[in-house]
Parts: C-alpha cells; sequence; structure tokens
C-alpha cells in the first residue's frame, strides 16, 4: 500500500500535573481511559447541522416586512369578512329595501338580495315567511327573562373538580353538581352547554403527565435549578444545543381522525406491533445540529440450551457516546458553537460520568434539566413536530421509516426552532413563580 492512499490524522493533548496530585488536560480534566466503540455503538446519522441548512426551506414570508403587502392584507381582510356575512343580522330598513325591489319592481330574491348585499338564502328564507305569516314578519322576539338554573356558584364548583377530575365525564360532573345542590333540577345538555360556554371549557385530546411531574418537591427543584443557572452565562437562545432519544415505528398514526357523523373514527393498525426504533437528536436555536438512528446491536440469546441470535433493544450509554461523538464532530465544523452547552434530561445514560468527561475533553460544557421537566428541553417540541409530520401521509411502496424521519427534520424552519427554544426559555419565570408546567 502507497503513503499516498491512507489518511493520518494527529491529534496531540498536553497534560498538567494540577499541584494535587492529578492529572489534567488545559481544561483541567482527567485524561479519558475510554474509547468510544464507534462499530460495537453504531449509529447512523438522518440528518446533520451540514445538511439542514443545505435543504432547509426558505423562510416563511413575513407581512411586516413588506409595507404595501399590509395595505393589500388589510383590503383582504375586509372583502372576506363581506363574504363571511354568515350568521349577519339585518334591520327593518334593509329588507324594507329588499320587498321593495321583490314586489314593485319585480325582481326575483335572488337578484334583488345580490343588489342589495344579502345573503340569497337569507332573503329567499325571507319571503318564504312573508307568505306564511305576513304580519308577525317584522315583529322582535321579546326575551322571556327566564332565570338561569346554573349561577356563579355552580360555576365555581364546576371548575374546581374538573382541576382535579380532567378526565371526568359528563354523567359524574352532574352526580358532583347534584351532591352539593341537594335541590337542583338540571339537564344534561344545560350542564353541557354551562360548561362549554360560562365555564370555557373544552373538551380535547389529553396529555397524560406523570403525578410527580408537578409535585412540590419538583417545582422547588425547577426554582433552584433556574436560580443557580441565571447566574452564570447560559443562555438556552444563544449557547446551547439541547439533546434527547425519543421512539419512532412506522404504524405511527395521528391521535385525531375523520368518520362520517354518527359513527365512531376507526384507524385500522397491523396485530403485530412495530419494532421500536430509537433516534437520537439534538437541536439549537440555529437548527438541527444531529439526528441519528440507534443500529440494534447483535446479541445471541440462549433458551432452553439453545443459540438463538437476536438484537439489543433500548439505548445505552456506549450508543450514547457514539452519538455524543457524532454531535460535537458537527459542532467543531461551526467554531462559534465552541464551549457551548450541551443541555440534557438526567436520564442514567445521560448522567454518567464517562459522559461528563467525555464533553469536557472535547472543550463544551453539560447541563442536566431537574427530573420531570421536559417543557425545559425545546427538543421535546421538535420530537412532537417530526412525529406529525411522519404521521400525516400513508407510507409509500418505496419509502421506509428513516427517510420520513430525515425528509421530516429538514422540512422544518430555522423559525421553528428558534420558537421550540424560545418556549422553553419562557418557562423560566413559570419555574421562579413556583408555578405548574
Amino acid at each position: 500500500m502507497s503513503i499516498s492512499s491512507a489518511h493520518f490524522e494527529m491529534s496531540i493533548q498536553f497534560f498538567y500535573e494540577d499541584g494535587q496530585g492529578h492529572v489534567v488536560d488545559e481544561h483541567r480534566v482527567e485524561p479519558m481511559d475510554l474509547v468510544v466503540d464507534e462499530k460495537l455503538f453504531a449509529i447512523e446519522t438522518l440528518s446533520s447541522q451540514t445538511q439542514f441548512l443545505k435543504n432547509k426551506p426558505p423562510e416563511r414570508p413575513n407581512p411586516a416586512m413588506h409595507p404595501t403587502a399590509v395595505e393589500r392584507n388589510s383590503e383582504d381582510v375586509d372583502m372576506e369578512l363581506c363574504s363571511k356575512r354568515r350568521y349577519t343580522f339585518y334591520s327593518d330598513e334593509e329588507k324594507t329595501r329588499f320587498f321593495h325591489l321583490f314586489f314593485s319592481k319585480s325582481l326575483s330574491a335572488s337578484a334583488a338580495a345580490r343588489q342589495l348585499g344579502i345573503h340569497v338564502r337569507t332573503a329567499q328564507r325571507w319571503v318564504k315567511h312573508h307568505y306564511e305569516d305576513p304580519e308577525s314578519f317584522f315583529e322582535k322576539k321579546k326575551k322571556t327573562g327566564r332565570h338561569r338554573i346554573l349561577g356563579e356558584e355552580h360555576e365555581q364548583c364546576l371548575l374546581n373538580y374538573i382541576d382535579e377530575n380532567p378526565s371526568a365525564v359528563l354523567t359524574e360532573v352532574m352526580g358532583y353538581l347534584l351532591q352539593n345542590f341537594a335541590d337542583l333540577t338540571v339537564s344534561r345538555s344545560t350542564v353541557y352547554n354551562f360548561m362549554t360556554t360560562q365555564c370555557n371549557l373544552s373538551i380535547k385530546q389529553a396529555q397524560f403527565q406523570p403525578v410527580e411531574r408537578n409535585s412540590e418537591e419538583k417545582i422547588q427543584q425547577r426554582y433552584d435549578w433556574v436560580q443557580k443557572w441565571q447566574q452564570t452565562d447560559l443562555d438556552f437562545t444563544t449557547n446551547c444545543v439541547f439533546l434527547d432519544e425519543s421512539t419512532f415505528h412506522i404504524n405511527l398514526k395521528r391521535g385525531m381522525a375523520w368518520s362520517r357523523k354518527g359513527t365512531p373514527a376507526i384507524v385500522t393498525v397491523p396485530t403485530t406491533k412495530a419494532n421500536s426504533t430509537s433516534i437520537l437528536g439534538a437541536i439549537s436555536a440555529t437548527g438541527l445540529i444531529n439526528v441519528s438512528l440507534r443500529v440494534p446491536k447483535r446479541i445471541k440469546k440462549r433458551k432452553l440450551g439453545h443459540e438463538t441470535n437476536g438484537y439489543s433493544i433500548g439505548t445505552v450509554t456506549g450508543h450514547y457516546l457514539s452519538f455524543l461523538k457524532a454531535t460535537l464532530d458537527e459542532m467543531d465544523k461551526y467554531p462559534e458553537m465552541k464551549g457551548h452547552y450541551l443541555v440534557m434530561d438526567n436520564a442514567p445514560i445521560h448522567s454518567s460520568t464517562d459522559i461528563g468527561k467525555y464533553i469536557h475533553s472535547r472543550g463544551y460544557r453539560y447541563v442536566y434539566l431537574p427530573p420531570y421537566s421536559p417543557e425545559l428541553n425545546p427538543i421535546e417540541q421538535f420530537w412532537s413536530v417530526v412525529k406529525s409530520k411522519v404521521k400525516r401521509n400513508k407510507f409509500l411502496e418505496k419509502e421506509s421509516l428513516m427517510t420520513r424521519i430525515s425528509e421530516a427534520c429538514d422540512s422544518l424552519y430555522l423559525s421553528d426552532f428558534k420558537g421550540f427554544v424560545s418556549h422553553s426559555a419562557k418557562c423560566f419565570s413559570k419555574c421562579l413563580n413556583k408555578e405548574r408546567l
């Protein structure tokens, strides 16, 4: 083999004695006795900062940057409002002008309506009503002044109950009301209308949270965490990269579905459960940094004296180190990222001593988020958006889960990443006010 066909790369590090019997590098970090085994703990890159910047879509147009567009948009809004006068109330004077054209000018209901800017269907109903009962057409309906069954005391009672029981069904809500107001007689429809209008409640897809997430202890830990890091140069929007892992599978489906009225929304899924795929990601306010697939490690399982081949599941520290190496290699390409903080949750594979040593040895810093605080990690929103894009359409015959994830990552806007980070940064004030997240 000729010398020219081989590629050599040399990395020189200088170590010193720190006066306490320890050997450290220029960052005062002890030398690593750990080698990242990228073959044993293999990962496959699906997207990177370089790829993202190359493939990202152009930013959404901002009307504020185009003064002429603001004028045009305001005119469009007026036209749109005119075209959407679906529930407009017309005065008696407008009705009189309409019937003048209808009877005196012998115009059709639709022609007279168009001439006066009245909805055609509304005008046709007027004509029908006029022929059925011409005497009462211009009479105003008087309010009966009916006494409201449910009032402020019922509203407060309902809101307190829903705060403690967000999954309660209507019969349970009614039962609770009757327990607290023995003389109350009310229908289900009245309670439902009261909840949606007066109490401003709505039913929507539930988000499940662990009980511990907003315990007094966890709220205090988030308060202490923000207090501590606000005393440093840590800034989510300028010098932080956020890491986490998520699982995907090919049977991912949207949580909502269409159906004919009166029929349930049913989505069929394969009987057998799809294998989960672990994806590791790193993002910042400047965009995607690295998204990689954890390649399953082949293992041998012994069962009843026989050896069977299989694959390991779950991410271990070795895979995470491989991902960290790839992420830091990508960040090294951008000098402005040197010294950034790597922000992670406190999962065991993230908080290994080797992880911290390796990050410091590469010239970066790291931060562990307080437990049960996903709102403080912007990458949680990133995963949510990517999964929604993966679930949006059926898979094509030659399309794989990996290509769909890669395309979903590269389709996000830079402003999306800024939004993810900004949302988490705004949670700092909630933590300091000891509010629930």
